[in-house]
């Protein structure tokens, strides 16, 4: 709460303190509520701290540097109470240093600046293989599809094993001595090179002896048979993600093969197979990712859950992500049934159906005794996960991160079929960043990716108050390997809007049941 310390009783004073307060500081806030309560998010200290009504209207005034108008609030109000609200507000900012940020901010990361180069010689945490280009499916929503022009189309190159080799090589020598480093196989469709994922295995097991390596890949299921499966179970560190988007009908209304037909028979047999080849090991080993794709109604959501809770063979704890297909990778008049068509509402909101259906599954379950488990559980707790762990400060900080992104090069390096480094498989425009034949790019990394990243977005993300809970990375900001600030620009917005959404639902949860949360402390982030 906002302490009252009742020091004036002359409305000016408060003013002349305010102003001066804002003539120094560009104050970063962001003022939201819950059906039952007010608060206030102050960016410089990341501190979330409840507030009266009347306080949140002076606040309001403030913050939108409209200082004058609040003796107008006063009539509203006894004078105790308005200046009762006065006094905490002033004790807030001298004691608990809120609205002391802004127009000086700087982005702060030692693994960018300071450290990089170590980072990149001696930090890589994961690389993916872009083991083939091809793939034996045409999804709907595939950002490899003609529709999506961000990225290449279908192609017809394939790793070779001198690319593979030279790769697990270059993992083996850069990985982080400490935490390991992981392989993952991708595509297209990675088990039309199962050979490869072997060969792959194989030899870094053989090669890379000073450092713990894991295995990932990510699959459509279709090729899967129980020697393979047994093969991935085998190995002990392998984990497959599940490209499932839920019962028949849902699932091949986009997912179908080349001859147009739907591929959910072979999927779900594929997923059999995996299950019964893992065993126990299944949880924690094999999750599932699903696109809720057009049609969006609340009625398909429920049915996807229903599907996965039906299946008994399927451990109820197996991992499950939900998310909408990638913007553009769909003709554009499908976005339009998201669109909220109520006309006594704003036509341009967005109605946003999974986010929507996610947060009152979430919420319906605060109440029970059981753990929070429902298949799109994720969606919630992403975003809560910022949130829940954010760094708090005693005083106002300055120094912020560079935004949502990882060190380039570093934490994770996607290697094209024809041996190109990437930053990730995420960045739609990537610059290249090296070969596995003539290594990393440093000073390319640097001045692409760090320095001009952070001298193009200082100002805006330093006037901004979702500076410490952003979530924009290089993978929204990139067209055709270059900087795109207009691009970046329009993800800021939709994260400003996601953050404030988050940051309300995240504190009405804690209003019904705060120990509810205490889950989210045991969840490692990296």
């Amino acid at each position: 709460m906002l302490i009252c310390d009742k020091d004036f009783q002359d409305v000016t004073t408060y003013v002349d303190f305010f102003k001066e307060n804002n003539k120094i500081y560009k104050p970063l806030a962001k003022l939201f509520k819950t059906d039952s309560c007010y608060y206030i998010y102050d960016t410089g200290t990341s501190k979330v701290m409840s507030c009266g009504e009347l306080e949140y209207h002076i606040l309001d005034k403030i913050i939108k540097d409209k200082i004058d108008e609040i003796s107008e609030l006063s009539d509203r109000y006894t004078e105790e109470k308005f200046f009762s609200a006065l006094d905490n507000i002033k004790s807030a900012i001298e004691e608990e240093s809120i609205l002391k940020a802004g127009k000086t901010g700087v982005f702060y990361s030692p693994g960018h600046f300071e450290n990089l180069n170590g980072m990149l010689d001696n930090a890589l945490r994961q690389i993916t293989l872009e083991l083939t280009e091809k793939c034996n499916l045409r999804c709907g929503y595939c950002i490899y599809n003609d529709c999506y022009e961000q990225k290449r189309d279908h192609g017809t190159s394939d790793m070779t094993e001198e690319i593979a080799k030279a790769a697990i090589d270059y993992a083996g020598l850069h990985g982080d001595v400490n935490d390991g480093v992981a392989i993952t196989f991708y595509g297209g469709e990675p088990l039309l090179k199962f050979d490869l994922i072997k060969y792959s295995i194989e030899y870094a097991k053989e090669t890379i002896k000073d450092k713990k390596v894991w295995f990932s890949m990510t699959t459509n299921l279709t090729l899967m048979t129980p020697e393979i499966a047994e093969y991935l179970a085998s190995v002990g560190t392998c984990s497959v993600l599940c490209s499932i988007d839920g019962p028949e009908d849902v699932h091949d209304s986009y997912r179908k093969d080349l001859t147009g037909e739907g591929s959910f028979n072979k999927v779900i047999n594929g997923l059999k197979c995996l299950v019964e080849a893992f065993g126990e090991k299944a949880v924690g080993m094999i999750s599932l990712s699903m696109v809720f794709a057009p049609p969006f109604s609340y009625e398909k959501l429920q049915k996807i859950e229903e599907f996965f809770n039906s299946l008994e063979w399927l451990p109820k704890e197996i991992g499950k992500l939900i998310t909408y297909p990638t913007l553009g990778s769909v003709p554009d008049e499908v976005v339009e049934m998201l669109k909220d068509n109520d006309e006594s509402r704003n036509k341009d909101k967005i109605n946003d159906i999974l986010a929507n259906w996610s947060k009152a599954m979430y919420f319906s379950k605060l109440h029970e005794d059981t753990p929070i488990e429902f298949f799109a559980k994720r969606a919630v707790e992403s975003p809560f996960l910022t949130i829940h762990k954010r760094p708090i400060y005693s005083l106002a900080n300055s120094k912020y991160p560079l935004n949502a992104c990882c060190i380039p090069g570093s934490r994770r390096l996607y290697i094209t079929s024809k041996g190109d480094f990437l930053v990730c498989e995420r960045i739609d425009g990537s610059p290249v960043i090296g070969n596995v034949f003539t290594g990393i790019d440093k000073e390319n990394i640097k001045k692409v990716l760090v320095d001009q990243y952070s001298s193009e977005s200082v100002e805006e993300c330093s006037n901004c108050w979702a500076a410490r809970l952003c979530n924009v990375c290089y993978a929204h900001c990139y067209t055709d390997g270059k900087l795109d600030m207009e691009k970046k620009r329009s993800y800021c917005y939709l994260t400003q809007h996601f953050m404030l959404n988050n940051l309300t639902f995240y504190h009405k949860c804690l209003e019904a049941n705060p120990t509810k949360l205490e889950y989210l402390n045991e969840i490692q982030t990296s």
